[in-house]
């Protein structure tokens, strides 16, 4: 319930969901009761598909035997047929419910190959906190899960704080964080008093939208939702012994129901699920978990002899930077007989034929990398490369189903300095631009009325995002910037957060400038803000932010040192830890080349003669300028200007006051003076 409470903290969308849904459940086991009264049946077994994933700097700490005696166990105990069932109190065995829901462990992977359904990770995290999503997540050090659609996920890991586990309701996560987290000790087997296997029986109660049977308050006016289950002050701590226990919301009769799975109490005496428990476990499943009574994952897979699979295109990706290139695919042997050739058909939208030969050993269920033949891209734009092998060891593919794979990407000359969008145009991304969406969620998208110039911007909903620390890229065409003084990139930017922004500790949302030589392969960071430096609205928001007019602020960052380095690839990129939304408009690459007279003199004043303003520009100096006097031809001074820090290239000074005549401009530096006549007409 703490994880729930700091979920819908910062994603009310999933807590209004989570609200629907609680009511709606509450109806469908009414219809449910209804319809079991009238047809008297008993719903047929449910069997439910789930992976263990392992992720300890151990995993050989938690073996096969205690999986799979974690299974047995979830059937023993949801099947009803527990043998430590007599400990019920006579009192409460006429509602002890024998569920239709059974557990198999996978016997595929997502992508259909064979499996036993653990899979073990070491990480460099010695333990997860209770809110520390990263245990769910490969690129943190964790898991990845498997689809949530498909598989119910279990992670077995260590848990700090004296956590034994933790759950997710149906419909209270994003799907990539659905499913339950335990302690590596509660496995049958472990470390007393929970080693029986009971603390991921509890925690499925709530995968199947049970609450805790006090209601989790602390007195009367908890509701767990279940009408057989008696209200309960709080939860029950150990293993008690009383034939009646009551409490102060139950103070008569047979007391409180303390063996209940969905209690505190020690393994050893939680041994029962109600029959109204039942019924919203099965209600719950059949409504918000449907998908897992459909699913083949606990099926065998199909073996092949022969089963060449095109797995994954590397390269190219999103984007080229060079018209030809050499196409990179993982080939994976998906057969029992090991390979030694195959051939690898490559085409750019279905045109000329690029064929390969690879040839090597691959073995059952391994794969490699293989660079194909080069290609070259016809033209500029939006292409599709089609790849298709076949004849593994000059034979006939038994399975051509994973023979094909494509990918889309695009190609365009590189830019030169200058570049502006403000995205008034329709179309987005505009062309040359491309948006990196890892998680195919929520990304860069193109919003009308809220433009700092025209009608139209860019923004990052992070306020709507269910996923924490996705990374999304927003990516200029190439450019390349040569034979210039200074280049910049400048645009107008709008953020805002919904937690106040003196809070210390939060988790912000970052916007970052990057910069690629690459193509996008390896980024460096060169503008990076989050929290109160990044926002343009100071006070928390509690709905999505739409900027005004006046909440807008023009940042810029230096490119200078990217001039003659060949082929640039700028992108912005957002971190979203779900705060609010980011804005931005009027995006502009421009690059700057000093007057050769400059260049040879140190500065230049101008123009001169002058009527009035004139302007002293300095190369490549400017920093090391301490001050600038103006003199009459007599030596009285007439202007002054103190830098106190690093100044700007270009200073001005009015002289339209002053009368027509010879004056000298004396510049102060840091290691010398230099001075210049200017004539006043």
């Amino acid at each position: 319930m703490e994880l729930l409470a700091n979920t819908f903290k910062k994603n009310l969308t999933l807590k209004t969901r989570f609200e629907t849904q609680n009511r709606n459940i509450t109806r469908a086991i009414a219809a449910r009761k209804v319809m079991a009264q009238q047809l008297r049946i008993e719903g047929t077994t449910a069997y439910i598909p789930v992976v263990f994933h392992v992720v300890l700097q151990n995993p050989g700490l938690v073996t096969d035997a205690q999986i799979q005696a974690q299974v047995d166990q979830l059937n023993l105990d949801f099947g009803g047929v527990n043998p430590d069932s007599t400990k019920i109190r006579a009192f409460f065995k006429p509602r002890f419910a024998k569920t239709n829901i059974q557990f198999r462990l996978a016997q595929r992977t997502p992508g259909n190959e064979p499996s036993n359904g653990i899979e073990r990770i070491t990480t460099s995290h010695a333990s997860f906190g209770l809110n520390d999503s990263r245990v769910k997540y490969a690129a943190t050090g964790g898991a990845d899960a498997w689809d949530n659609s498909r598989f119910f996920n279990v992670w077995i890991t260590d848990l700090s704080q004296g956590y034994l586990g933790y759950s997710t309701f149906p419909g209270s996560s994003v799907p990539a964080e659905d499913g339950i987290v335990i302690r590596y000790t509660s496995l049958p087997g472990g470390v007393a008093p929970y080693n029986k296997g009971r603390t991921l029986v509890h925690e499925t109660g709530h995968f199947f939208y049970l609450f805790h049977t006090w209601g989790d308050d602390v007195g009367c006016s908890g509701n767990d939702e279940i009408d057989d289950t008696p209200n309960q002050a709080n939860y029950t701590s150990g293993c008690p012994g009383d034939p009646v226990r009551l409490d102060a919301c139950t103070t008569s009769g047979n007391g409180i129901m303390y063996e209940n799975f969905m209690d505190y109490t020690d393994d050893a005496c939680m041994v029962m699920y109600t029959l109204d428990q039942k019924d919203r476990m099965e209600a719950a499943m059949n409504t918000y978990r449907a998908s897992l009574l459909t699913s083949n994952g606990a099926d065998p897979v199909i073996a092949f002899n022969l089963d060449a699979a095109a797995k994954s295109i590397t390269t190219p990706l999103q984007r080229l930077c060079s018209a030809t290139f050499s196409p990179v695919i993982t080939l994976r042997n998906r057969g029992a007989q090991t390979l030694t050739t195959v051939t690898i058909q490559a085409t750019i939208d279905n045109g000329t034929v690029t064929t390969t030969t690879w040839t090597g050993s691959l073995a059952s269920l391994q794969e490699t990398s293989v660079t194909l033949n080069s290609m070259t891209v016809p033209a500029e734009g939006t292409h599709i490369l089609n790849v298709v092998v076949s004849q593994p060891n000059g034979s006939t593919d038994e399975n051509t189903s994973n023979d094909v794979i494509t990918q889309t990407f695009q190609y365009y000359l590189p830019l030169s300095p200058p570049l502006t969008q403000s995205f008034e145009n329709a179309a987005f991304p505009p062309a040359g631009w491309d948006v990196v969406n890892a998680d195919n969620r929520i990304t860069w998208e193109r919003v009308t009325g809220v433009g700092k110039t025209g009608n139209a911007a860019v923004v990052m909903r992070n306020f709507d995002y269910q996923f924490s620390g996705q990374r999304d890229l927003l990516r200029l065409p190439v450019m390349n910037i040569a034979n210039v003084d200074s280049a910049y990139i400048t645009f107008q930017v709008a953020a805002a957060v919904r937690t106040d922004p003196k809070t210390s500790g939060n988790e912000w949302d970052t916007l970052q400038v990057l910069a690629s030589k690459d193509c996008g392969a390896t980024f460096t960071s060169i503008y990076k803000k989050w929290g109160s430096e990044l926002i343009t609205r100071s006070e928390a928001t509690s709905t999505a932010f739409t900027p005004a007019a006046s909440e807008w602020r023009k940042d810029s960052v230096n490119l200078t040192s990217y001039i003659g380095a060949g082929e640039i690839l700028l992108a912005f990129a957002n971190t979203s830890k779900q705060e609010n939304n980011i804005y931005l408009d009027d995006i502009n690459v421009y690059s700057l080349t000093i007057d050769p007279v400059v260049k040879a003199k140190g500065f230049v004043i101008s123009p001169n003669p002058t009527r009035g303003r004139i302007n002293i520009q300095f190369y490549p100096n400017a920093a090391l300028v301490k001050g600038i006097n103006i003199f009459t031809g007599t030596g009285q001074r007439v202007s002054s200007l103190k830098v106190n820090a690093p100044g700007s290239h270009i200073y001005s000074f009015d002289m339209s006051r002053y009368a027509s005549g010879v004056y000298i401009v004396q510049v102060v530096l840091g290691d010398r003076v230099i001075t210049q006549k200017v004539i006043k007409r």
